[in-house]
């Protein structure tokens, strides 16, 4: 007979059915009982042994002990861990195992004497979706990054829409840009003579290219939009991960979903992955860290370690916060760069592309009043006048002129911008 458990944390198996039809609708697997044994099952396409040790991964998120029990060629079977295995008085033949066989295509088997779990079930159900997508993903994985939330910014089909973009697009930064030139661009463009000056230097030969790099700066300083500069001039995609698209309510889930971002990100022969705000999922562990944290932290060092080992690969992480990362995450960056706020004579060159009519004396007048202001609120202001110039002139709009200094300047009280 079936067991049935009344437990909220083991649903009986014609809910745990439900929630797989539900959460997988029209796939390609089998849920049955055979005997006393739940068994879930479904076939993909094919995966290499590292792939699958790889995925692992995802089933410590929701189970955190097991051992592999059995690794044959072409065979791979782990096992869970449970409490049940410390007490004499428990069933043992209740453990969770997973079974892989990757001779041909691969064929993965769950089962469980009894019921599955709540987090058992959750494992299966990202198992399926991590294997379905490896597969979508190893034809393009563009498919499983749109699937997770993340963006593709290519700079060759920006090119062909006629957006091409180069330091010019960016006003002032000039410390930055060389600093961006050095740690970058002439890496990723040719890395060869970085291989080569160790040759002249070191003991041991080894590569000198920086695999990841911090943008740290105020919100509006130009790093999301200097990471797409450094895209079109090296010919790379870049792979933005914007925080909302990792972060769940579900426990586990943002780990997993970090943990294929880089998985997916490393299917590019080549790429730069654009991690925004990288401060919301790796604070510091001296303050303290939730479980579901203190995983997420722990696959970033751990992907950060293995995207490294790439050649032509780079990881950018962007933060306002950096005293906020923990001291693990801040090793793993080869380079740090601080986009400060524009000084007065920046600010004036930023105004010059916002605010071409004005002379370069009115704009050192704007340029003044705006002190603290980011690049982003300097063109933030310029759109509030420009919108407010058309509004006082709207019977005027068949001879539009551009708005003079004084308007921009008597503009700037009702603004309503804190510094």
């Amino acid at each position: 007979m079936f067991l049935m458990s009344n437990s909220p944390s083991h649903p009986d198996y014609f809910k745990a059915k439900e929630l797989f039809a539900t959460e997988l609708k029209n796939a390609n697997y089998q849920f049955v009982q055979e005997k006393e044994e739940t068994l879930f099952r479904f076939r993909t396409e094919n995966a290499s042994k590292d792939r699958i040790l790889d995925c692992l991964g995802i089933v410590r998120n929701y189970i955190e002990n097991f051992r592999i029990y059995n690794f044959e060629e072409g065979y791979l079977s782990i096992q869970a861990l449970n409490e049940n295995l410390f007490d004499p008085q428990k069933n043992l033949a209740g453990k969770f195992r997973i079974r892989f066989s990757f001779k041909s295509d691969l064929k993965v088997e769950c089962s469980k004497h009894g019921d599955f779990s709540t987090k058992e079930i959750q494992a299966i159900l990202s198992l399926f979706h991590f294997l379905k997508a490896e597969g979508q993903a190893q034809k393009d994985p563009r498919v499983l990054l749109h699937q997770l939330g993340a963006e593709v910014y290519d700079p060759h089909l920006e090119k062909a829409k006629g957006n091409d973009l180069g330091f010019d697009s960016v006003f002032g930064y000039d410390q930055v840009k060389a600093q961006i030139l050095e740690s970058l661009v002439f890496p990723l463009i040719k890395p060869e003579p970085f291989f080569e000056i160790t040759k002249l230097t070191r003991r041991k030969p080894s590569p000198n290219l920086p695999r990841a790099v911090l943008f740290e700066g105020e919100p509006g300083v130009g790093k999301t939009s200097m990471a797409k500069i450094v895209s079109h001039l090296c010919g790379v995609p870049m792979v933005y991960v914007p925080i909302e698209s990792i972060l769940s309510k579900y426990y586990g889930e943002s780990s997993q979903n970090l943990a294929m971002v880089f998985d997916a990100a490393a299917l590019f022969p080549q790429c730069m992955l654009f991690l925004d705000e990288i401060d919301s999922l790796a604070t510091s562990r001296e303050d303290g860290l939730f479980e579901a944290t203190r995983n997420l932290l722990s696959v970033l060092l751990r992907k950060l370690d293995g995207f490294a080992e790439r050649s032509g690969t780079i990881t950018i992480g962007a933060t306002n916060r950096k005293h906020d990362l923990d001291s693990a995450l801040l090793s793993r960056f080869d380079r740090k760069i601080y986009f400060p706020l524009p000084n007065k004579e920046e600010r004036a060159k930023i105004l010059e592309g916002y605010a071409k009519q004005l002379s370069g004396t009115d704009r050192q007048k704007l340029a003044e009043i705006l002190e603290g202001a980011s690049g982003r609120n300097l063109k933030d202001y310029c759109d509030y006048v420009e919108r407010r110039w058309i509004t006082k002139n709207w019977e005027k709009a068949e001879m539009l002129q551009a708005p003079g200094i004084s308007f921009y300047l008597e503009s700037f009280p009702d603004f309503g911008w804190k510094r």
